[in-house]
C-alpha cells in the first residue's frame, strides 16, 4: 500500500501532461499506472465489488484502444476519477459514518482538534462542499466527452446530438480549466475555514500538508476498512 500515493501522484502529472502536450504515450503510461493503483487496494481487500470495477475500468481503456480510439477513452478517465472521489466523500456524510475531512482531522491532529468548538460541524461542511465541487466537474467534464463535436462520444459513433458543444471551444478545458478550477476550490476552501475559524489556531498549510503525506496510509485503511 506504500506505493499507492506515488502511483496516483505519477499518474495525474503524467496525464496532466500527455494532455498539455499532446502526448498519447504518456497517457497511456498514466492509464496503466493508475490501473495498477486501483488494483492495490482491491487485492488487499479481496473484494468481488471491487474487482469487477476494476475490470470494467481495464475494458474501458482497453476496448477503444483495440478499435483504435485510446484518446476517447483515457478522456473518460478523469470523469470516473472525480465521480469516484466526489462519491467518496459523499458516502461519508450518511448518519452513522464519519465525514471524510473529519476523518483527515482526527488522524492528522488528533481527537483534542475535532473536539474544539465548530470543527466537526466545519468538518461536515467542507465534506459536502467537495463532494458538490468534484461532482459538478464530473459533469461538465462527461458533457464535453459526450457532446463535444468533433470528438465527443454521439460523434465518433455517428449520433447527431440534439445539443453539441464546439470542440474548439471548451478544448482548454479538461487540460486547463477543470485543474484551475479545483485549486480555485482548495484556495476559496482554505480561506474561508481560516476565516471562519479564526479564532482557533490553525497549523501553517506546509506542516499540513507534510503531515497528511505521512499519514495517508492510516486513512487509506480506515476507508478500506469500512
Amino acid at each position: 500500500m506504500r506505493w499507492l500515493l506515488p502511483l496516483l501522484i505519477a499518474y495525474a502529472v503524467l496525464a496532466l501532461l500527455g494532455s498539455v502536450w499532446h502526448r498519447p504515450q504518456l497517457s497511456v503510461i498514466a492509464a496503466a499506472l493508475l490501473l495498477i493503483a486501483l488494483a492495490l487496494p482491491v487485492l488487499r481487500k479481496r473484494s468481488l465489488a471491487g474487482a469487477l470495477l476494476w475490470l470494467a475500468l481495464a475494458a474501458l481503456l482497453l476496448v477503444p484502444a483495440a478499435l483504435g480510439r485510446v484518446q476517447l477513452a483515457l478522456a473518460g478517465l478523469p470523469i470516473m476519477i472525480l465521480g469516484a472521489l466526489s462519491w467518496l466523500f459523499a458516502r461519508t456524510l450518511s448518519k452513522h459514518r464519519e465525514p471524510l475531512v473529519a476523518r483527515c482531522i482526527r488522524v492528522i491532529e488528533g481527537e483534542q482538534r475535532l473536539a474544539l468548538p465548530g470543527v466537526a460541524h466545519c468538518a461536515r461542511g467542507v465534506t459536502l462542499y467537495w463532494a458538490i465541487v468534484l461532482g459538478a466537474q464530473a459533469l461538465i467534464l462527461a458533457a464535453l466527452w459526450v457532446l463535444a463535436k468533433p470528438g465527443g462520444v454521439l460523434d465518433a459513433i455517428g449520433v447527431k446530438p440534439v445539443f453539441a458543444l464546439p470542440r474548439s471551444v471548451l478544448a482548454w478545458y479538461p487540460e486547463i480549466g477543470c485543474w484551475a478550477v479545483l485549486i480555485a476550490a482548495f484556495a476559496l476552501e482554505y480561506a474561508f475555514r481560516r476565516w471562519t475559524m479564526r479564532e482557533i489556531p490553525h497549523p501553517p498549510l506546509k506542516r499540513f500538508l507534510t503531515s497528511l503525506i505521512k499519514r495517508w496510509p492510516e486513512l487509506i485503511r480506515e476507508e478500506v476498512s469500512t
